[in-house]
């Protein structure tokens, strides 16, 4: 049986497949089972996909028609054979020691899940750097426990990708993915399902996974904005039909990243009907217990004011996301003008200087 089974979905990303394959296969663990899953590429990822697999006995290729991420995830969970699962975006890539030292940690606890933190590759045209994630650092790393007692990675990034799972955890729980056309925020029922299920959990502060970010800007990349809406109720069915409903440490934390989602819905440039947007947004923040923001210490006053807002006049939180998106916008082609001007001066001073080299020897 390997020891990891890694599941990659796949789908139009021929420009970074071979480094997130590569990855994978100079892991310092080399018991496992890699699906590389072709969601209908229209690209040359089939190929690079069959390329691999014909290289490498441990690389299995599924192809299949368009059906979206979670229908892609659900393929690889169906298929694998591994102890443990992981997740690769086909965009990102991992450190060599990742699923060594996670499984390591699983073994030594026996997990149902091990989380690590990651790396935040941003490789945007403004802006080119490697950042850790910045998160809170009194998560034990010497202990497994369960969400109720560190609730946190619910107010976060999903992360699905930066964790490995036990898959005897996922089966016996059902776990699987919601089946929505394109991405469609999928990741985020499936944190929340294996997260609030598991009894064992285990975090370390190492990070190992490079998230590949090419817009710092969510609200550009969101293309519908109902998909957040339509998780959040699929969310909060599931967690009244699981008796977490009531659970104020998940809930509060789930609000703070529902909280994040309305302000990414309302950077959207163009909506095609804002008032069933805004509805959905009162409808959304109606749903949210007061009781829990008035009584929680952890929710602050930035979160309290964006869901009073949001219940009153979601409009106007909107006008004030946009003219800060807008002054972030012009500030940055300011400065995108002001290189190439400099750029351009230079090339006009080195001409200057050949041409007075070339008179002076004729």
């Amino acid at each position: 049986m390997p020891k990891i089974s890694v599941i990659v979905p796949i789908y139009g990303v021929e420009k970074y497949l071979r480094e997130a394959v590569d990855s994978i296969l100079n892991q310092t663990l080399t018991n496992l089972e890699i699906l590389l899953i072709d969601d209908g590429s229209k690209d040359n990822c089939p190929q690079i996909i069959d390329e691999y697999a014909a290289k490498d006995s441990r690389i299995i290729a599924i192809h299949k028609e368009n059906g979206g991420y979670g229908q892609s995830m659900n393929v690889g969970l169906e298929r694998a054979t591994g102890e443990y699962i992981a997740i690769l975006e086909p965009d990102d890539f991992i450190d060599s020691r990742m699923y060594e030292d996670l499984y390591k940690i699983a073994k030594e606890f026996d997990s149902d899940i091990v989380k690590s933190c990651f790396y935040k590759n941003i490789q945007t045209h403004d802006l080119k750097k490697i950042e850790k994630e910045n998160w809170i650092d009194y998560i034990p790393e010497n202990k497994s426990f369960n969400i109720n007692e560190y609730p946190y990675f619910l107010s976060y990034h999903p992360s699905i990708w930066s964790c490995i799972y036990k898959k005897e955890f996922l089966n016996q729980y059902k776990i699987r993915f919601v089946e929505a056309p394109g991405a469609g925020w999928t990741d985020n029922p499936f944190q929340v399902q294996t997260m609030c299920l598991a009894e064992k959990i285990n975090y370390t502060s190492k990070p190992y996974y490079y998230w590949r970010i090419l817009n710092t800007n969510p609200s550009e990349e969101l293309k519908d904005y109902q998909i957040p809406f339509k998780r959040i109720d699929e969310i909060h069915k599931w967690l009244k039909e699981n008796n977490f409903s009531s659970n104020q440490n998940i809930i509060s934390n789930l609000y703070k990243r529902e909280l994040n989602y309305i302000q990414i819905v309302l950077g959207i440039k163009t909506i095609n009907d804002i008032n069933d947007c805004y509805n959905k947004i009162k409808y959304c923040c109606k749903q949210m217990d007061e009781n829990i923001f008035y009584s929680n210490f952890d929710l602050s006053t930035h979160y309290k004011k964006i869901y009073l807002c949001c219940i009153k006049n979601p409009q106007k939180v909107r006008s004030k996301i946009l003219r800060k998106l807008y002054k972030k916008h012009d500030f940055q082609i300011r400065i995108r003008r002001s290189e190439i001007l400099i750029k351009l001066f230079g090339i006009v001073l080195i001409q200057w200087k050949n041409r007075g080299v070339n008179e002076k020897i004729i």
